[in-house]
């Protein structure tokens, strides 16, 4: 027994998420200036939010006295129209995280498991072991989900759940789609097949999952995407779920009330609406990716090749390489609490954010014992 009594097992066993250390708090730290430093650890957008969305939070401060619209008319027929669904097929939230938390604790408890794969964002591991149900990890397959291995652990008669990205965080890997029509038609029926497409809007549209074929394959399907990334709306968290809605009813059923703030709902909607930003991010995004591989084999770094807004780096210890680069004043992400203790997640800045990482980087490289160096 703790101070606090008996707190739940499973609970005590979830790994606290470690987010991207904030600009303030490294400039505390280090005793910079934080004008000075450059974060690029959380795959935001660095041209910020749309112009519309920024004019919408704007009028939206005049009325934040009032409880928001809990069932989110003006932005589910929004989403519904730039998706091409009925509004009935929408479910916005605080943040696709909010939607990965409701789909756990629908259809999972402690007799239940749930397949992800390895490497996979370590907020679906936390949501499983958060109810008490067991994730089963697949390894991948050269950086990618092994589909049918994912298949097969699927048959365990526990399993109720799948989770699966495209492209994933934090390898920036995708599904090309035609196996991804294929696992979800072959997926047994019971089970809920849950598609993370965070990144969606950084593909190309010709390789950008085509739901209307998934959802003819599989109605126990639920689709999640957020306005974080692209639309650069990730200090308001909201996001949303596509689904049959008698799914979303379900989901609906758990979340709190007004998840989604009356500045979110506003913001997004401009931003749906603002489709010249969200051209122009991806055609800055595409370019800098590139560049940032370009530059990361030249020093001999080896990467994955990403779909996403950022680039997965084999630097040698990623916790010392961090933090040597937070003490230079750039902010990046070591993820060994994914099992990939010698690389660094490294979001696409802007043109001088990038430089100014790989200048940083170089030095760190230079100064950093060989053991610490890839």
């Amino acid at each position: 027994m703790s101070d606090f009594g008996f707190p739940l097992p499973h609970v005590v066993s979830i790994p606290p998420y470690p987010p991207g250390r904030p600009i303030d708090a490294v400039a505390r730290e280090f005793g910079l200036d934080p004008a000075a430093v450059v974060k690029l650890a959380s795959n935001e957008n660095p041209l910020g939010c749309s112009p519309k969305a920024a004019e919408a939070l704007r009028v939206a401060v005049a009325e934040t006295h009032l409880y928001p619209d809990f069932d989110c008319h003006a932005l589910r027929h929004a989403i519904a129209a730039h998706v091409g669904v009925a509004a009935d097929h929408v479910l916005p939230g605080a943040g696709s995280s909010e939607i990965i938390l409701l789909a756990a604790r629908a259809w999972l408890d402690a007799a239940r498991a749930a397949v992800i794969p390895q490497y996979a964002f370590q907020s679906y591991e936390g949501a499983i072991r958060s109810v008490g149900a067991e994730p089963i990890v697949v390894p991948v397959r050269d950086w990618k989900p092994d589909l049918d291995a994912m298949l097969a652990a699927a048959t365990d008669k526990r399993v109720h759940l799948v989770y699966l990205a495209t492209p994933n965080n934090p390898t920036g890997t995708i599904i090309p789609r035609d196996e991804l029509e294929r696992f979800a038609e072959a997926l047994p029926a019971h089970v809920l097949l849950v598609l993370d497409e965070a990144y969606r809007e950084f593909l190309p549209d010709d390789e950008q999952v085509d739901i209307a074929r998934l959802f003819a394959r599989r109605r126990n399907l639920l689709v999640m995407r957020t306005f974080s990334k692209v639309y650069g709306l990730a200090a308001l968290r909201v996001g949303y779920g596509i689904g049959d809605p008698e799914l979303l009813a379900l989901l609906r059923r758990l979340q709190l009330p007004f998840s989604v703030s009356a500045p979110a709902q506003a913001a997004a909607v401009a931003a749906l609406g603002d489709t010249a930003f969200v051209d122009t991010a991806r055609r800055e995004n595409e370019t800098e990716r590139t560049r940032m591989a370009a530059a990361f084999d030249a020093m001999g770094i080896e990467t994955i090749a990403s779909a996403g807004n950022f680039v997965l780096a084999r630097t040698g210890d990623g916790a010392a390489n961090a933090r040597a680069l937070m003490q230079k004043g750039v902010i990046v992400r070591p993820v060994a609490n994914y099992g990939l203790p010698d690389w660094l997640r490294v979001s696409v800045g802007l043109p001088h954010e990038n430089d100014l990482f790989f200048e940083k980087l170089r030095e760190v490289r230079s100064e950093m014992p060989k053991a610490a160096v890839a």
